[in-house]
C-alpha cells in the first residue's frame, strides 16, 4: 500500500519552478542540525522585531509555509489548493495572548474564520488554540487538581464561554471545530473542558474535535477513556491524532525539575502508539471521527489498509488525513487523486506574532529523523524531472 506514494508526476503541480527552488533553499537549511538549531534560536529571540530588513527574510524563508497576514490574502492559497481536490482549513497562528481583551479578540477571529468557512465547501474544518482563549496558569491548576480562587473561576468561565460560543457558531454553519493540543501540563483541564462541550453539542455528528498527541505515554489510555464516556453518555467523540508538537519543550521541563517524562522513550514507541490509535478509531467509527495529522508514509499507509479491511469508502466524512502548508505535498495531493478526504493546515497573521509558531513547527520537524531529508529528496527529484523534460521539449 506504500507504493501509493512513489507516483510522483502531479505531486508538485501546484508549485511553480521558481517555488520549488525556493524550498529546497529551506529544507536544505533545515536539514543541517547546526544551522537549523541556530536559525530556530535567532527566531525566538530576535523574531519579534520589526524591521524591515528582518520581516522581508522572514516572508522569503516561510512563505511555503503559510498563507499570508490577513484572510484575504489566505483565499489564492485555497483556491490553489482546491484545483488538486485538497481542503483547507485556516489557522490564525497566534500563540503569545496575556490579556482579556487578546483573548476576546482571539475567539471573535475564530468565529469570522468559521462564519469563512461555512460559505465554501473548501474550508470543513475551523481551528482554536486553548490558551488563545484563555490564561495558561488556569490551565495549569485544574490539571493539577488545585482550587480556583473566586476571580480565577470567573477567568474561568469567560474561557468556557468563548469555547462555547464559538461551538455554537461551528454549529449554525455546518463546520467542525478542531481543538489544538497544549503541552502536558495543560492537557487533561483541556480533555475535560472539551468533552463537557462534545457532551452539548456532538448529539448528532461530531462537530468538535480534542486533538490527542500520540508521542504521549498515556495517549491511548486518555484516548479510550474518552470513547467510553462518548458510548456511555450517547455523544460523538471527534478527535485529531497527532504525533505530538512539544517535544523538546517538554524534555527541557522533565529535565529541569527532575521529574519522569511524559514522552514516550523513542520514535519507534511513539509510532506504535500513533498506529494504535488509529486502529482503535477505525474500529470504533459507529460513534467516532477523525481526523489523522500525520506526514509519516507508512502510519498513513496502515490507515489505508485498515479502511479496505472494514470496506470503507475513501471519501468517508469520518476519516479525514492532513499535513501541514509546504510539508509532505506528495502524501497529500496523492490521496486526494485517489478520493480520500485531505484537509491542509493552512496557517496566517501578522508575521511578528507568527514566528513563535514558525519556530514550534521548526523545532518539530528537524526534531523528525529524516523528515527534512525526504522533502529535499522530493524537490530535487521534481527540479530534475522538469529541467528534463524542458530540455527535451
Amino acid at each position: 500500500m506504500r507504493d501509493i506514494f512513489n507516483n510522483h508526476s502531479y505531486t508538485f503541480a501546484h508549485r511553480s519552478t521558481k517555488e520549488l527552488k525556493q524550498l529546497v533553499r529551506l529544507f536544505r537549511l533545515l536539514s543541517n542540525p547546526r544551522i537549523s538549531k541556530f536559525g530556530i534560536q535567532l527566531m525566538k529571540r530576535f523574531g519579534h522585531i520589526q524591521l524591515p530588513g528582518i520581516q522581508h527574510l522572514q516572508r522569503w524563508l516561510f512563505r511555503p509555509f503559510y498563507a499570508g497576514i490577513s484572510l484575504q490574502a489566505c483565499e489564492s492559497t485555497v483556491v490553489s489548493l482546491s484545483k488538486y481536490g485538497v481542503h483547507s482549513y485556516l489557522n490564525y497562528a497566534i500563540e503569545d495572548s496575556s490579556t482579556e481583551s487578546e483573548f476576546d479578540t482571539n475567539c471573535a477571529m475564530v468565529k469570522k474564520l468559521i462564519i469563512h468557512a461555512g460559505k465554501t465547501n473548501n474550508v470543513p474544518f475551523s481551528v482554536c488554540k486553548p490558551t488563545s482563549f484563555g490564561h495558561k496558569h488556569l490551565f495549569q491548576k485544574i490539571n493539577a487538581k488545585q482550587s480556583l480562587n473566586a476571580e480565577e473561576q470567573i477567568a474561568w468561565n469567560r474561557i468556557m464561554n468563548r469555547f462555547r460560543s464559538c461551538c455554537q457558531t461551528a454549529q449554525e454553519h455546518g463546520v467542525a471545530l478542531l481543538v489544538d493540543a497544549e503541552e502536558y501540563s495543560m492537557q487533561i483541564a483541556t480533555d475535560q473542558l472539551v468533552l463537557d462541550l462534545m457532551r452539548e453539542f456532538n448529539i448528532s455528528k461530531a462537530v468538535l474535535y480534542n486533538t490527542v498527541q500520540l508521542y504521549l505515554v498515556d495517549g491511548n489510555h486518555r484516548l479510550q477513556q474518552m470513547h467510553n464516556l462518548a458510548t456511555k453518555e450517547g455523544f460523538y467523540l471527534g478527535l485529531k491524532l497527532v504525533r505530538g508538537a512539544y517535544m523538546e519543550k517538554e524534555r527541557k521541563i522533565t529535565q529541569k525539575y527532575g521529574l519522569s517524562s511524559p514522552i514516550c522513550a523513542s520514535k519507534s514507541e511513539t509510532d506504535i502508539s500513533f498506529n494504535a490509535a488509529v486502529y482503535y478509531c477505525v474500529k470504533h467509527l459507529a460513534n467516532i471521527a477523525i481526523v489523522l495529522g500525520s506526514h509519516n508514509e507508512d502510519s498513513v499507509s496502515q490507515a489505508l489498509q485498515l479502511m479496505d479491511r472494514y470496506e470503507i469508502a475513501h471519501n468517508d466524512h469520518r476519516i479525514w488525513f492532513s499535513q501541514l502548508l509546504g510539508m509532505s505535498d506528495h502524501m497529500s495531493f496523492i490521496l486526494a487523486n485517489k478520493g480520500y478526504n485531505v484537509v491542509k493546515f493552512v496557517p496566517f497573521g501578522p508575521m511578528d506574532k507568527l514566528v513563535p509558531y514558525l519556530a514550534r513547527r521548526a523545532e518539530e520537524n528537524t526534531a523528525i529523523a529524516g523528515q527534512t531529508t525526504k522533502e529535499l529528496e522530493l524537490l530535487l527529484k521534481e527540479l530534475k524531472r522538469r529541467t528534463t523534460t524542458t530540455k527535451e521539449l
